[in-house]
């Protein structure tokens, strides 16, 4: 229960950054996804199923946020969040190394999904999809992956050597 008031708690956190300093750090348009940041680390600290439903719940609150394709978000977030809990750190150790890794699929899982989805509700050709990913999806998930980074450092470097 308290992991579960505090995940809520950091997922809030996290869409409020989204929509207010998220845009003044971007740097030449590309901005990291702390929604999808906070999605990873929940996902592989929790499993499976609290990923899919906090990645429901997370893209829901981003469509009525700006809701231009209704429950685009929460499809792309949902299967985001399930394929990351997949890696979840209590049955599986990986390295940091792959965490990354793992992130960076799960942000072209994600772009990808939403993409298409987007494409196929607007009636436009499939064929954009592969420059979108290499023009708006890499650029962003080299950012995100700093910032996840960020994050790792801390958990494993700072916090471990604080409580000694």
């Amino acid at each position: 229960m308290r992991a579960a008031i505090w995940w809520f708690g950091v997922l809030c956190i996290s869409l409020v950054l989204q929509s207010t300093l998220v845009p003044v750090v971007g740097i030449k348009g590309i901005q990291p996804d702390l929604l999808m940041v906070a999605l990873f680390l929940l996902a592989m600290g929790q499993g499976v199923m609290p990923a899919t439903y906090a990645g429901f719940f997370l893209g829901l609150a981003q469509d009525l946020y700006s809701p231009a394709l209704l429950g685009q978000n929460a499809l792309a977030k949902s299967i985001t969040g399930f394929f990351a809990g997949l890696f979840n750190e209590k049955i599986m150790r990986t390295d940091p190394i792959v965490k990354i890794v793992i992130l960076v699929l799960a942000f072209l899982i994600h772009d990808t999904v939403f993409i298409v989805t987007e494409l196929v509700k607007t009636n436009s050709p499939l064929v954009s999809v592969a420059k979108e990913l290499l023009t708006h999806t890499l650029p962003r998930t080299a950012y995100s992956a700093v910032v996840a980074s960020i994050f790792y450092a801390w958990e494993h470097a700072v916090k471990p050597s604080l409580q000694r």
